[in-house]
């Protein structure tokens, strides 16, 4: 089952609608996609780390995260809370 989480980015004086999907399914592992940056991709440490000291438990199973649109670079951490609020309603849903 999909989670859509939405956001936005701003992209010099104009705002986006980012679509944050998360999946999360039977394997291992941690997928992002959506043309995002170093700082987006090193997000699931500092995200697991906030999900953890506020008691939820990081399933060990794949996650995959989509941002759309694809053919927009994500930049910077202010994606942090979008990809936290879907992990943490995927995590929910799946009572892990």
């Amino acid at each position: 089952m999909l989670t859509k989480v939405f956001g936005s980015a701003v992209f010099g004086v104009e705002a986006t609608t980012i679509t944050v999907e998360v999946n999360i399914d039977k394997g291992v592992g941690y997928h992002l996609v959506g043309l995002p940056d170093n700082a987006i991709k090193e997000s699931n440490y500092r995200i697991a780390a906030a999900l953890l000291n506020n008691g939820y438990k990081i399933p060990g199973k794949k996650i995959t995260i989509n941002m759309a649109p694809a053919d927009l670079r994500k930049e910077g951490s202010a994606y942090d809370l979008t990809l936290g609020l879907g992990n943490i309603d995927r995590i929910w849903s799946n009572k892990i």
